[in-house]
C-alpha cells in the first residue's frame, strides 16, 4: 500500500524536534572534567555549532572510563552530532553510536532514547524516498514493548499512530482514533496536544466536523508552554478554531469567541480584518434567518 504525504503530520512530527538557536559557539573544553566539557558539547550542539560539539563529546569520551554515565551520554551526544548535524551527517556512524549504548546498558534511559533514534532514522529519510513502513511501525513496537513507561515509548505511540492517518484509509484511521483515544484517557500527560491535533486529522479526514472542532479545542488548551520563548503566538490556533466553527459546524458563538479572541491578542495580525469580516458576515447571517429570508454568505 502506498503511503500518502500528510503535511500537518510531518509539521507536527517536525515540532517534536528541538529548536536549533543561532550564535557564536563555544570552545571546545580541553579540560579533564568530563561534566563540563559534556556541557559545553549540548551548549554548542544547541547553537548548531556541530564540529565543536563533537569535539567535546569526543574529549567527554576519551576523559572517561567506559561505562560509567558520563561515558554513556558522550556516545550519545556524539550520536546526536552525527545523526542530525547538517552538512555532514553521517548515518553509518550515528547508528553504530546509538547501537553500543543499547549494548552497553540496555536498561538505561539513554538506550530507549537510542532506540527511539534508531527508528527516526528509519522513518525520516531523504525527500524522494519512501520509508519502509512495515519495518518502521514494528520498531515502534518493538520499542513500546521493550520500554513501556518510558518517555520515548509515548513519542513513539504518537509517531506510531501518525503513520496510520497518513494512510488516509478508513480503517486505519478508525485505528489510530481507538488508539490516540486510549492513549489520553490512560492518563498520559506528555504529548497530549499532538495527540489531540492527530485525533483532529483523523476526525477532518472521516467527515467528522464537530469531533475534529473539539479535539482543534483540545490540542490548543494542552500546548505546553515554552517559558523560555518569548514568540509564542496563537493567532493561527485562534483563526483555526474560529473558521472551523463558522464553517465546517455552524458553531456561530464559538466562532465569535476565537475571533474576537484573535483581535483583542493580537492588533496588528494579517487576520484581524478578515476575522471582522467573519463576525459582520455571521451577523448578517442569522439576521437573514431571522427574516426568513435566503441566507447569503
Amino acid at each position: 500500500m502506498r503511503y500518502l504525504a500528510a503535511t500537518r503530520i510531518a509539521l507536527f512530527v517536525g515540532l517534536l524536534c528541538a529548536a536549533v538557536l543561532t550564535g557564536c559557539g563555544r570552545r571546545a573544553n580541553t579540560t579533564e572534567n568530563p561534566g563540563a566539557t559534556l556541557a559545553d558539547g549540548w551548549q554548542n550542539f544547541r547553537l548548531a555549532e556541530y564540529d565543536l560539539a563533537k569535539q567535546d563529546f569526543s574529549a567527554a569520551l576519551a576523559s572517561t572510563e567506559k561505562g560509567p554515565d558520563e561515558y554513556l551520554r558522550a556516545e550519545f551526544g556524539l550520536a546526536n552530532v552525527w545523526n542530525l548535524r547538517r552538512p555532514g551527517e553521517d548515518p553509518a556512524r550515528a547508528k553504530k553510536l546509538y547501537e553500543q549504548i543499547i549494548k552497553e546498558a540496555p536498561d538505561h534511559d539513554l538506550a530507549a532514547w537510542s532506540a527511539l533514534a534508531l527508528v527516526r532514522m528509519q522513518h525520516v529519510v531523504p525527500v524522494g524516498h519512501d520509508p519502509d513502513y512495515p519495518a518502521v511501525q514494528a520498531g515502534y513496537a518493538a520499542l513500546i514493548k521493550r520500554y513501556p513507561n518510558h518517555l520515548a515509548a509515548k513519542e513513539a505511540t504518537i509517531y506510531q499512530n501518525a503513520i496510520l492517518i497518513a494512510t488516509l484509509e478508513t480503517n486505519q484511521l478508525w485505528q489510530a482514533v481507538s488508539n490516540l483515544t486510549a492513549y489520553i484517557e490512560n492518563g498520559a500527560t506528555e504529548f497530549r496536544a499532538p495527540a489531540w491535533s492527530l485525533l483532529a486529522v483523523c476526525y477532518q479526514s472521516l467527515g467528522m466536523q464537530r469531533e475534529r472542532l473539539n479535539a482543534e479545542i483540545k490540542s490548543f488548551e494542552n500546548v505546553e508552554i515554552d517559558p523560555a520563548n518569548p514568540f509564542n503566538e496563537y493567532a493561527w490556533a485562534y483563526w483555526n478554531i474560529a473558521t472551523i466553527a463558522e464553517f465546517e459546524v455552524g458553531d456561530f458563538d464559538l466562532a465569535r469567541q476565537y475571533y474576537k479572541q484573535l483581535i483583542k491578542e493580537y492588533p496588528a495580525d494579517i487576520r484581524v480584518f478578515p476575522s471582522k469580516e467573519a463576525l459582520a458576515r455571521m451577523d448578517r447571517v442569522e439576521d437573514e434567518l431571522r427574516a426568513g429570508k435566503q441566507v447569503t454568505r
